[in-house]
């Protein structure tokens, strides 16, 4: 607390010591926090009604003439009043500052929210709206929440307005997090006020509080917050529309170019076995190759590889590595379909061994009827990882949704109040 002169009276009801912390000429009550006597402040505290019963609320983490900074401006706390809404509690701070005048700050449930009067007028009556029906005021476009009663379940302190304990009044609340634009009815007169949300360890930070509660639930106004999940999925969203662009340009346009295939006869070697050789030219060796082979009909695959003619060394091995160094593909397999780079400009042979008879046609056409279905294209690019590139990343941006949606949600499930 700053060392600015607090004056003090003696409660014109029971003789208890009061402080007056400047609350200014707006100021027409004080409330004894012994007795519960409301005085008049502008009639000499002249006592206009008691409630001893009165009880001080559970959980009230501010007390009076405690001060703080907030958005800024350094209030004082000169009036407490506690509020009951069907089962829910909440509490009003009475705020003032001689620069800025006199403000609200709620706290309910470990939730802080920031209010001053608005002078400003929403574009329709938010008596007659319906839930989520938009409405503007103060330049923003707010969606009705809620409308309820509350009464005064306690009050003690200096107040711009004569407060009594079981004292009602109507109250109806827009949102659009983390602000609020709200209405209050009583005696038929409405003030509206506005908004906003502050985070509870600033205003605890800046009154020097020690009571933290922990958030029992969503808040209407309290911003959604991730710290790890929304900024993954800012930092992500560009990576979608670039995975999405480039899958689709390679789509269209990367396709690579077929190369010509001869085949060599047939070599018939043990138990019946074929082997098959064909031969194919690869002129442009930076990109990839892309080989697809199905012998479905023509029996099942026994070993296949792709050998560099010129020096005669293996490019690539399907299968499996045994043991012995050899390669061996698993019996089931009748198709394979790889990428891969080759070494150097020049003639490849694809060799491998399957079963079908000596006597039966092979072909590497894909024409109907053939018995080995073999294509090889060359300068390919293959959009495979812009694929996994655009489902990490989007399922990233998708999860964050999901969780922005489930809050959202949880937010309209149910009247706060």
């Amino acid at each position: 607390m700053s060392k600015k002169k607090i004056r003090s009276i003696q409660c014109t009801s029971c003789g208890a010591p009061l402080s007056l912390y400047g609350g200014g000429h707006k100021i027409k009550s004080l409330n004894c926090r012994y007795c519960g006597a409301v005085m008049d402040a502008h009639n000499e505290y002249k006592v206009l009604a008691k409630f001893s019963e009165q009880q001080a609320p559970f959980d009230s983490p501010l007390q009076l003439g405690a001060e703080g900074k907030i958005k800024g401006v350094r209030f004082t706390v000169i009036g407490i009043i506690e509020w009951q809404a069907n089962v829910e509690c909440w509490i009003d701070y009475q705020l003032f500052s001689p620069t800025h005048g006199y403000a609200w700050l709620s706290y309910e449930m470990g939730h802080w929210v920031f209010t001053r009067r608005s002078r400003d007028l929403p574009n329709k009556s938010l008596w007659s709206l319906n839930r989520r029906e938009p409405f503007e005021a103060k330049d923003k476009v707010f969606y009705f929440y809620e409308a309820y009663a509350a009464e005064i379940t306690y009050v003690v302190g200096e107040l711009t307005w004569i407060a009594k304990l079981g004292d009602q009044t109507r109250l109806a609340d827009g949102i659009a997090p983390p602000y609020s634009f709200s209405a209050e009815r009583s005696e038929g007169e409405s003030e509206y006020y506005f908004g906003e949300y502050i985070d509870a360890d600033d205003i605890h930070y800046e009154f020097g509080s020690d009571e933290k509660y922990l958030a029992a639930k969503i808040h209407p106004l309290m911003p959604y917050r991730s710290k790890i999940l929304e900024p993954l999925a800012q930092a992500a969203k560009p990576f979608v529309w670039i995975a999405v662009i480039a899958y689709l340009f390679i789509s269209f346009f990367m396709t690579g170019s077929p190369v010509n295939i001869s085949s060599v006869n047939p070599v018939t070697i043990e138990n019946g076995l074929v082997k098959m050789n064909y031969t194919f030219t690869i002129d442009k060796p930076k990109y990839l190759v892309k080989l697809e082979m199905d012998t479905s009909k023509a029996g099942e695959l026994k070993g296949a590889q792709i050998i560099e003619q010129k020096t005669g060394k293996t490019v690539i091995h399907f299968g499996k590595k045994q043991a012995d160094g050899s390669y061996k593909i698993d019996a089931r397999i009748r198709q394979i379909n790889a990428d891969f780079l080759v070494p150097n400009q020049g003639v490849y042979t694809l060799s491998f061994i399957t079963m079908p008879a000596i006597q039966q046609q092979l072909t590497h056409d894909t024409t109907q009827g053939s018995h080995i279905r073999l294509f090889i294209k060359q300068a390919y690019i293959n959009p495979h990882y812009f694929m996994l590139l655009l489902l990490l990343s989007g399922g990233i941006v998708l999860i964050a949704m999901y969780f922005r949606w489930s809050f959202e949600a949880k937010r309209w499930q149910e009247s706060y109040h």
